[in-house]
């Protein structure tokens, strides 16, 4: 939902013209990714609540795609990254609904992978203590995917 929204307000921002959108994003996506790259991500707004674990329960369909909207949309989550804020404004600018939409599901297949690969290892404390342990690595890599993805876009290939 989030990614087919900021690709429809892309449509609105497009009267704009498509340099001067460039050349917008440009430097404010050099510097989130200069520090993500640092292992140092920028703390930009967000709901810094977590979405209660009870939600989930309430019934086989609502608790759990409550559950995921509010953490996909960003109603109530934390992020300990700047990267969805990149994201957002890479798709107003320079995007458009298909690669908002493709966004979007993106962004909900690495949220639902945290939790799956989790609750797969068959140690969850000793998962997140790894996890933990490589999280600015985890950031870079993510930072360096987005880089790419950016790159690609703005190239036009």
């Amino acid at each position: 939902m989030s990614g087919t929204v900021a690709g429809a307000f892309g449509g609105l921002v497009s009267v704009v013209p498509e340099t001067w959108r460039t050349w917008a994003l440009i430097p404010v996506a050099a510097v989130l990714l200069a520090f993500e790259l640092a292992g140092r991500p920028l703390g930009l707004i967000q709901n810094r609540r977590l979405v209660p674990q009870e939600i989930i329960p309430r019934s086989r369909f609502e608790g759990p795609f409550q559950f995921g909207f509010e953490m996909g949309t960003g109603v109530r989550t934390f992020t300990p990254t700047a990267l969805p804020h990149a994201l957002v404004l890479t798709l107003v600018l320079v995007g458009g609904l298909l690669p908002g939409l493709l966004a979007g599901l993106g962004f909900g297949l690495g949220r639902v992978l945290m939790p799956l690969t989790r609750s797969l290892s068959g140690d969850p404390a000793r998962w997140d203590r790894h996890l933990l342990g490589r999280l600015a690595w985890v950031g870079r890599w993510c930072a360096a995917g987005f880089l790419l993805a950016l790159l690609v876009l703005l190239m036009g290939w």
